[in-house]
């Protein structure tokens, strides 16, 4: 394990608007997430999956149109949703992704073997406020997280609204705010705020 306590910051369901003051409260703090991209989404905001990279932070694959992929989806389908978004990353980015995750975490042994065959590893989320939920404030989202985090944990959060949502007037604003509370008081207690892989790759 290293000496400093690392956390990881986890993305969901972008890229969207709400990214953006995300980005802009990770760098002003030196933090480092990862956000794990819809790939129909990303295919239409190749300049901020750009940019998103290009502030240092991971990419990972969150599905091509956001299934729950071990309830709903044969491995034809599986496949075909990882597999068009790598794709799609790999076009902007120059590389694929080497990590996933499963919308609403729904994964077994069946799912991690097909993304296995595409370079892909499954990612958890240690600590995971209902941020997705309308009703859901920033201060509540803080008070779900701040308390609970430990070194090696994974935060998982929403940056955006998966396409086909029954209620697409939502916002992530919360989110966005509860970031911009996080982050400054994690850095505060003495946490390095890193990628998924980095902190995974420290605990092996």
């Amino acid at each position: 394990m290293p000496d400093t306590q690392q956390i990881a910051l986890t993305f969901d369901d972008g890229p969207a608007i709400w990214t953006e003051p995300i980005l802009a409260t990770l760098r002003a703090h030196g933090a480092h997430a990862t956000f794990f991209l819809i790939g129909s989404v990303a295919e239409q905001q190749p300049d901020l999956v750009r940019r998103i990279a290009g502030d240092g932070h991971e990419i990972g694959n969150h599905s091509w149109s956001h299934p729950a992929l071990a309830r709903e989806c044969d491995d034809e389908r599986v496949r075909d949703e990882l597999q068009r978004t790598n794709d799609v990353l790999a076009s902007i980015l120059g590389a694929p992704p080497t990590r996933f995750r499963a919308p609403y975490y729904n994964v077994d042994a069946r799912v991690e073997a097909v993304a296995a065959t595409l370079g892909l590893t499954h990612t958890r989320g240690d600590i995971r406020p209902p941020d997705w939920h309308l009703g859901t404030k920033a201060a509540m989202i803080a008070a779900l997280v701040l308390p609970q985090v430990e070194s090696g944990m994974i935060v998982g959060l929403h940056d955006g609204i998966p396409p086909g949502t029954r209620t697409p007037s939502g916002t992530r604003q919360a989110t966005a705010d509860a970031i911009a509370s996080i982050v400054p008081r994690l850095v505060d207690r003495g946490f390095a705020l890193v990628t998924a892989s980095e902190l995974l790759s420290a605990e092996n």
